[in-house]
């Protein structure tokens, strides 16, 4: 056998391992305060191979009455979970929450959180749940009581042996050093809401290539300290303007009705006359921004966050299931995102 033969046998097996895919977790949120996903979405994930399940379980909010933090919004679990998914308990946390900068305050919430997710999940097997998310978009600010919040929650027994994760905003990871990195064993990056939803004009705040390379430049994804999830949009709404202020959020206008609207730019309409859509009066002369988020704006960002990836194996989710998003998007677009991450 000459050099070059010797050559290429030698260069096979590095070759063979350039080609093997890499390995991620597909998944998907369930943001609903009633868990029973109907046929929809349990062939959705069936035909996608999603093994995970992102389950919103309740929110943390302030009560002004009582001054001291509540749970809301508690998920109504109306079905059990099937087996062939891993089921990952989310809890929303306002911000606001943290006002009272109390480490003390901080262990009580930390007690009060899990006792309550013990419950919520008495009945579940406990293999079935291996990580625990804690979703929250602090500030400097808030920062402190909030990790403080987090260290406490470790030592519940509900979070013994299971990983807890972080959800990670992308100002969190442009402004690394003002922001922290909280004490958790992975983050979950949120690839959306990148920018300001209340700024009127022609743009989309739910997903541009432009603001995520803005934040994200400079390989501070790959640099970031924590082991990082990514998460990608596949939910819409339309902002209401109303003499450049903003109004509100409304969903599924009949944007196609030309004596309502007449569209002015990529995203935006102006409302042709007064009429009220879903309970709200919308007027003549308002102005509204549909955002939502293509497929191939996806794909791009799938291809992006790809590059800088982190040497690990992580968790591919979309926000989130719901049988809408389904009418919008097909299984092929979907499972095509998916792949570009394989």
């Amino acid at each position: 056998m000459n050099f070059r033969k010797l050559l290429c046998w030698g260069l096979l097996p590095l070759c063979l391992s350039c080609s093997r895919p890499r390995e991620t977790h597909r998944a998907f949120y369930y943001w609903k305060q009633r868990y029973e996903p109907g046929s929809a979405e349990k062939t959705a994930l069936r035909q996608l191979h999603v093994k995970k399940l992102y389950v919103k379980c309740f929110d943390v909010s302030w009560n002004e009455t009582d001054r001291s933090a509540v749970p809301v919004a508690i998920t109504d679990f109306k079905e059990p979970f099937p087996d062939s998914l891993e089921i990952v308990p989310v809890v929303f946390l306002m911000n606001e929450i943290w006002r009272q900068k109390d480490t003390g305050q901080a262990r009580l919430m930390a007690e009060r959180t899990a006792s309550l997710l013990a419950s919520q999940f008495a009945q579940t097997p406990a293999h079935k749940i291996r990580e625990i998310q804690l979703d929250c978009d602090w500030t400097r600010s808030s920062r402190d009581v909030y990790f403080s919040f987090l260290q406490h929650l470790r030592r519940q027994p509900f979070f013994s042996g299971r990983e807890m994760s972080a959800t990670i905003r992308l100002h969190q990871v442009k402004f690394l050093s003002a922001s922290g990195v909280p004490p958790a064993d992975k983050g979950l990056l949120m690839c959306y809401n990148m920018g300001d939803l209340r700024k009127p004009g022609d743009h989309n705040s739910i997903l541009n290539m432009e603001e995520l390379k803005a934040y994200t430049g400079n390989d501070r994804i790959s640099n970031y300290p924590l082991p990082l999830d990514l998460a990608l949009p596949l939910f819409e709404w339309t902002v209401l303007f109303r003499n450049n202020r903003y109004k509100g959020l409304l969903r599924q206008l009949p944007l196609e009705n030309r004596q309502l609207f007449r569209k002015e730019g990529e995203f935006t309409y102006t409302v042709l006359r007064d009429t009220a859509l879903q309970n709200t009066l919308v007027r003549r002369g308002d102005v509204v921004r549909y955002e939502s988020c293509s497929p191939e704006t996806l794909r791009k960002a799938a291809r992006y966050l790809n590059r800088q990836r982190q040497p690990h194996t992580p968790a591919i989710i979309f926000y989130h299931l719901d049988p809408i998003i389904f009418q919008k998007y097909t299984v092929h677009e979907l499972e095509t995102i998916y792949h570009l991450f394989e």
